[in-house]
């Protein structure tokens, strides 16, 4: 029977990093995948199109974006950094640009190729790769792992072991949580995972009508008894029972708690006051007194949107410029600037986009991304309780602590 220096479960990105880095680092490495294919979430990331990492080059920038948490990664981030990413892939083939002044993204717009680069380079460092296999036990002696048993009684005897297997979010990809059973099972404490970066569910029925509608650049607010909470400016899109995209993962992350009614209020101009955007209106439906609403109203609103604007307003579509009323008017302009929606729920880990929560980072060493429980354990990517933003963040951070893992798991093998 084969040993290897070190067993990695979870072929997802930040599994596929820490495996062909230990087996760059001299190490024999088998990667477990339950799943028939590896990947499978890394190829729906970004829409299919996978925002690799950012353009935040300083440290203490990045990490600022996690708050607290934050901390931890610094030493990942020093060893790893999104330069450093974009070395890694640009070096291997892969082409990458800028988009919206920070997002990096293959310049094929697939992430396809993105899990080419990383297949590629386990095999350049002689990773086994098995597929469809659940593991059935970790076993242990004298508090150290030892072996991997899988289904059907094959024990796979191992010197480290690094746990990738990301959390709950797409349970369907693969990502259903086994890996906090493993680090439960170990000792380990597992901070309740929640799905982060969601969608929400409104009360409000009428969504439907504007379903897959996009907002470029909106600005988002949470209200909480009438208090806001929190806000955020990026794209947003309509679903047939809510909101969806950037902005609104972005606020679900700050609010993953809903303990009383929650009002979503949309900006579609974030750069105007109330004041200079009815005084546009205004002048422009004077300028155009014979115009329809429908046509005068249509420099304002999505065409999507227009219908549905001019219907909550009561204003009658064949209706001249030149009769629009003042009171009209600021209904039409608060729909613009504050249009309202009462949340209902956070869609599920089906639709979230990452999960919050897992293994205690009190747990963890962040130097090493060893276990401090267990003396030959390593944990990478999304199965630690930490979370970011959209922007390329998440994907970021499995490259950082499975390059970091991979390298520390590899290190420990020749101190021995």
């Amino acid at each position: 029977m084969k040993i290897y220096d070190v067993i990695v479960i979870g072929g997802g990105p930040a599994g596929m990093m820490a495996a062909g880095t230990a087996g760059e680092n001299g190490a024999s490495v088998l990667l477990l995948e339950k799943m028939g294919s590896l990947g499978r979430k890394l190829l729906i990331s970004g829409s299919g199109r996978c925002n690799l990492t950012n353009t935040i080059t300083v440290t203490k920038d990045f990490v600022e974006h996690f708050g607290k948490k934050g901390r931890f990664l610094y030493p990942a981030l020093n060893g790893f950094s999104t330069t450093d990413t974009i070395s890694f892939f640009n070096g291997r083939g892969l082409v990458t640009t800028v988009e919206k002044d920070f997002k990096i993204f293959p310049e094929s717009e697939t992430a396809a190729e993105v899990l080419s680069v990383l297949t590629r380079y386990m095999k350049e460092n002689r990773v086994d790769i098995r597929q469809g296999v659940i593991i059935k036990n970790i076993h242990t002696a004298d508090n150290i792992i030892t072996s991997v048993e899988l289904a059907g009684n094959e024990v796979i005897t191992c010197k480290s072991l690094i746990i990738t297997t990301g959390g709950n979010s797409y349970p369907k990809t693969g990502s259903s949580g086994d890996g906090y059973r493993y680090a439960a099972d170990l000792g380990h404490n597992i901070i309740t995972p929640a799905p982060a970066l969601v969608p929400v569910i409104v009360k409000e029925s009428w969504v439907k009508e504007l379903q897959g509608l996009s907002l470029r650049g909106a600005r988002l607010a949470v209200y909480k008894e009438n208090k806001k909470i929190a806000e955020d400016i990026h794209d947003a899109v309509f679903t047939d029972n809510g909101l969806s995209g950037p902005a609104v993962y972005n606020l679900t992350r700050k609010i993953n708690v809903l303990d009383h009614d929650i009002e979503l209020r949309i900006d579609q101009y974030p750069e105007d006051e109330y004041q200079e955007l009815d005084c546009r209106v205004a002048s422009y439906a004077e300028e155009n007194s014979r115009k329809t609403m429908k046509k005068l109203l249509e420099k304002f609103f999505p065409p999507k949107m227009l219908p549905l604007a001019l219907q909550q307003a009561e204003i009658d579509p064949d209706m001249r410029a030149g009769h629009f009323s003042k009171s009209a008017r600021r209904k039409i302009v608060g729909m613009l600037k504050n249009m309202k929606l009462t949340v209902e729920r956070f869609a599920g880990f089906e639709k979230a986009v990452i999960t919050s929560g897992g293994v205690d980072l009190k747990e963890i060493d962040g130097k090493t991304m060893s276990s401090k429980l267990i003396g030959n354990l390593y944990f990478a990517g999304e199965v630690i309780d930490i979370d970011g933003p959209t922007g390329g963040f998440n994907l970021q951070i499995c490259w950082s602590t499975g390059r970091l893992a991979g390298q520390s798991a590899a290190a420990s093998i020749y101190k021995e």
